[in-house]
């Protein structure tokens, strides 16, 4: 399943703690993610009607906006923030339970993070894979 999600991709930080009525409550430090995460969400029950049930592989390719200074000269490789784990964390979360059931089935990842060309919408190309449902190993293309 091939798709793509629209918007500013947000990492996934780190978590804020405090206390409230003598519990400590956990909350995300960045409130670009939680808006992220439901966009992938909702773009992906659009492209999957039921979730995968069992391993996938994940092929996300994050295109961010370019830079003021860059023009319309090509972008370098992107090796500024925001980290590609993080925006992997927060991708994955949003497609656990629309795409498939659990973050735990994907048993295979590869990221790329990239600036927008000129004129080019950022948002999220992703390729989601049903591994087969043997016990071979995953194998990289």
């Amino acid at each position: 399943m091939k798709m793509f999600i629209p918007g500013v991709p947000a990492p996934q930080g780190s978590k804020k703690g405090f206390i409230r009525g003598g519990r400590v409550v956990l909350v995300e430090s960045s409130k670009k993610v939680k808006p992220w995460r439901e966009t992938v969400a909702q773009v992906t029950r659009l492209h999957c009607t039921q979730p995968i049930q069992g391993a996938v592989s994940l092929n996300v390719v994050f295109v961010l906006p370019r830079t003021k200074a860059m023009g319309s000269k090509p972008a370098p490789l992107m090796t500024q923030r925001p980290d590609i784990d993080k925006l992997l964390r927060s991708t994955a979360d949003g497609l656990s339970g629309a795409a498939y059931l659990d973050d735990a089935q994907v048993v295979r990842i590869i990221g790329t993070k990239r600036r927008a060309a000129p004129g080019e919408k950022t948002g999220a190309h992703i390729t989601i894979t049903e591994i087969g449902k043997t016990n071979e190993p995953a194998t990289v293309a």
